[in-house]
C-alpha cells in the first residue's frame, strides 16, 4: 500500500460560469469523504475562504447567498469531525466580485495577493498582510466552534502564484502560517493573468525554504509540500490521448460540478495546436485525479513514490473518477493522509 498526502480546492469555477456551492462544493466533497472513510484516509481541504467572506458580507442582501453560507457551515462542521485538516486558499479577486442577477461576476486585476497594497495594515482586507489576517481569523473563529484552539497554518495559493514570495513572508509570519503548497515542480503556465514557472524547482516531497520556494534551506522556517508532479513519455502519453479521446470521450460533461473555468472560446486553431503539442512532446503532469481515467492514473500510482502530495477539485470530481478513489482504498492499494498527519507523523 501507498500512502499520499491528499489536498483539496475547495472552491468554485472561477470563469464566467462559476457553478453553484451545492454542486461543485458540497455534494462531491461528501461523496469524496465517503469514500475515504473506506480506510480512515484523511485529507487537507484548501479552503477558498474570500469566497465565504463575500457570502458574509452579503448574505442579507440575498437569500441565496445566505443558503451557500449555511451548506458551507454545515460541511466545515462535518468535514472538523471527521478529522480533516482545513486550510487557508486565496483567490483575491473575490474581493472586487459583485453578486448581480443571480450569478457573480468577476474582475481580475487583483487576482494575485501580489497586486494588493503592501501597507502594513492588518486591519483592510485590500492589504497583502491584512487578507491573509482577516481570512486566517474568519477561518479559525468559524472552526473553533467546534474545535477549540485549532489553527490555521497552511496556505495555498489561487492560481498557484506563491511567487515572489519576499512579498509575502511578512505577512505569513505576522500570522504565523508557515506550509505552503503552491508549488508544480517542472511545470510552466504562460496565462497572462495567473503565469507561474516552477522549472528547475526542487522535487522533494517536501523541504524547508526560507525566501524563496525556489530554493532549499536546511535551517529555513517555512516549508513547501509541493504538489507532485511527472513527466509522461512521449508514446505513453500518445496512448493515453488516444484512451481519452475514444474510451472516455464523455468525462466532462459527467463531472459533478456545474460551472466552466473558461472565460471565452479559445477557438479551433488553439485546440488543434494544443492537440499537436500533446502528441508530439514529453507532457509534465500534476498528480491528480482532475480530468483524469483509470489507466493514466493507474499508471501515475504505480510511478510516484510515497509520501507524494496529491491535488483534486471536487468541482471535478465525478462518477468515474470517484469509482478509481473507491476501488483503491477498498482494495487498500492506497491511502491518504493530510498535510498535518505527515507534519506530525501519522499515516
Amino acid at each position: 500500500m501507498k500512502t499520499f498526502i491528499l489536498t483539496i480546492d475547495y472552491e468554485l469555477f472561477l470563469g464566467n460560469q462559476t457553478g453553484t456551492v451545492e454542486k461543485c462544493m458540497t455534494q462531491p466533497t461528501y461523496e469524496l469523504v465517503e469514500i475515504l472513510d473506506i480506510n480512515n484516509s484523511k485529507m487537507t481541504v484548501f479552503w477558498d475562504i474570500l469566497h465565504y467572506y463575500r457570502l458574509t458580507e452579503l448574505e442579507n442582501e440575498h437569500p441565496k447567498l445566505k443558503k451557500d453560507k449555511q451548506l458551507i457551515d454545515e460541511q466545515i462542521s462535518f468535514l472538523i469531525s471527521k478529522g480533516h485538516d482545513i486550510q487557508l486558499h486565496l483567490h483575491p479577486h473575490w474581493i472586487d466580485a459583485e453578486y448581480r442577477e443571480s450569478q457573480w461576476n468577476f474582475k481580475y486585476d487583483r487576482f494575485s495577493l501580489h497586486t494588493l497594497s503592501e501597507e502594513e495594515n492588518p486591519e483592510k482586507i485590500d492589504t497583502i498582510v491584512g487578507c491573509i489576517t482577516i481570512t486566517k481569523q474568519l477561518m479559525e473563529k468559524m472552526i473553533r466552534d467546534y474545535a477549540p484552539g485549532y489553527n490555521v497554518t497552511a496556505f495555498r495559493a489561487g492560481g498557484y502564484l506563491i511567487e515572489p514570495f519576499a512579498k509575502l513572508m511578512k505577512a505569513f509570519e505576522h500570522n504565523n502560517i508557515y506550509v505552503d503548497s503552491s508549488i508544480l515542480p517542472g511545470m510552466r503556465n504562460d496565462n497572462p493573468v495567473n503565469g507561474y514557472d516552477f522549472r528547475n524547482y526542487p522535487t522533494y516531497y517536501h523541504y524547508n525554504f526560507s525566501y524563496s520556494p525556489s530554493e532549499f534551506s536546511k535551517n529555513g522556517k517555512f516549508i513547501e509540500f509541493p504538489v507532485t508532479t511527472l513527466t509522461i513519455p512521449v508514446f505513453k502519453n500518445m496512448l493515453f490521448t488516444f484512451i481519452r479521446r475514444f474510451k472516455y470521450s464523455d468525462l466532462e460533461s459527467n463531472r459533478l460540478g456545474t460551472g466552466s473555468g473558461e472565460s471565452a472560446d479559445k477557438g479551433k486553431s488553439s485546440r488543434i495546436k494544443k492537440i499537436f503539442s500533446t502528441l508530439t512532446k514529453p507532457k509534465r503532469t500534476a498528480f491528480t485525479t482532475d480530468g483524469n481515467f483509470a489507466e493514466r492514473f493507474n499508471y501515475m500510482c504505480r510511478k510516484i513514490n510515497n509520501n507524494s502530495t496529491m491535488i483534486l477539485h471536487p468541482k471535478l470530481l465525478n462518477q468515474h473518477t470517484l469509482n478509481i478513489l473507491r476501488e483503491k482504498l477498498k482494495n487498500n492499494d492506497i491511502k491518504f493522509i493530510s498535510i498535518n498527519n505527515s507534519l506530525n507523523g501519522i499515516g
